[in-house]
């Protein structure tokens, strides 16, 4: 089963460094064996069957990089020792398998699917580094709405608008997705009915909207474009957006960076068009409930929009961006983009 040389590191760092006790059997307390070594398990063939299945699912993740979904590895939530620091479980795999630059001070965000999101009090995490992403640094001051308290700023129920249920009882979509290729639209509008969707050009037994399988359903004139063609390739794993909480993510899974757009990124007075860069690996808050509440509770559009203007939108390149800091001054001349049109009740 674990043949390559990853896979063996994988096994070795597995048990030296994370199979811990968590019930402090053996006289080794919870945590330690994190740090000093291995608490002996007697748990039998169930728990080394449980531990074959944690260190196979871990060795799959890092193997494929995700390409083949894997499941959860979780481990006692205790700190392990790297020099003189303490770091998690998920921060020493992270960095290992994932991110070699990764500073202390990351803030690792573990993605929808993964048992340990929102799960902050659990006595267990989830140590799959396939399971997390980074978070885009802030880049600007607190927006107003942060600022204030008051009753007239308390935002409006937004985010349980999108995606509600239907009369008859059925979850309506909470967002359509439609496919790009420079001013031609490619296939149909695509609904999100649950929480995540994968969106992606090639990806091993991937689900969700599949853009090459639009692309090959539908002819069209950018079809021979040498610049789609490229971005076409650098797609590859693609997206995942998810509906949270407190609004809408991107998760950047390619290698190439993606470029995003939506109202809620642009300042209020703003005075050219804030398009944000979402480096592979990456996750960005690309709609924001509270805000987009805000500004419709004053009547508020960002300074750099003219003409008809969509609220409730978002717009995603691969690979190229554009507005005033590129070449490309519209979305539209850029060689493959989409557009996430948000559900709130159109």
């Amino acid at each position: 089963m674990f043949k390559s040389k990853r896979s063996g590191l994988v096994r070795r760092l597995w048990r030296s460094r994370l199979v811990t006790e968590s019930d402090g059997r053996d006289g080794c307390r919870g945590g330690e064996g994190g740090r000093n070594g291995p608490c002996r398990r007697h748990s039998g063939n169930a728990g080394r069957e449980e531990e074959e299945q944690s260190l196979d699912a871990l060795a799959n993740a890092v193997e494929t990089k995700e390409g083949i979904p894997s499941e959860c590895v979780m481990v006692p939530r205790t700190e392990l020792q790297l020099g003189a620091h303490h770091i998690s479980p998920q921060f020493l795999l992270c960095k290992l398998y994932r991110w070699s630059d990764l500073p202390l001070s990351a803030h690792l965000k573990a993605l929808c699917h993964c048992q340990s999101f929102d799960a902050l009090d659990s006595a267990k995490v989830c140590s799959n580094p396939y399971h997390y992403s980074r978070i885009c640094g802030p880049e600007s001051p607190p927006p107003p709405y942060s600022l204030s308290h008051s009753e007239e700023h308390k935002p409006l129920d937004t985010g349980t608008s999108l995606g509600s249920s239907t009369s008859d009882g059925h979850r309506s979509h909470w967002c359509s997705v439609a496919y790009w290729e420079q001013r031609t639209r490619v296939g149909r509008l695509y609904p999100a009915h649950e929480p995540s969707l994968s969106i992606f050009y090639d990806l091993p037994q991937g689900t969700g909207l599949c853009l090459s399988q639009l692309h090959t359903n539908s002819y069209h004139r950018n079809s021979h474009s040498s610049s789609v063609q490229q971005i076409r390739r650098k797609i590859g794993f693609g997206i995942v957006l998810s509906r949270e909480p407190d609004g809408v993510w991107v998760y950047n899974r390619s290698q190439h960076p993606v470029f995003v757009h939506s109202p809620t990124l642009d300042p209020p007075t703003a005075r050219g068009l804030s398009v944000k860069r979402v480096m592979p690996g990456f996750s960005l808050k690309v709609f924001d409930f509270e805000r987009s509440s805000w500004m419709a509770g004053h009547g508020m559009k960002p300074e750099s929009q003219e003409g008809p203007w969509d609220p409730h939108s978002v717009r995603i390149s691969f690979a190229k961006g554009w507005g005033p800091c590129y070449s490309r001054q519209f979305i539209t001349s850029c060689p493959c983009w989409l557009e996430v049109l948000l559900n709130n009740h159109r």
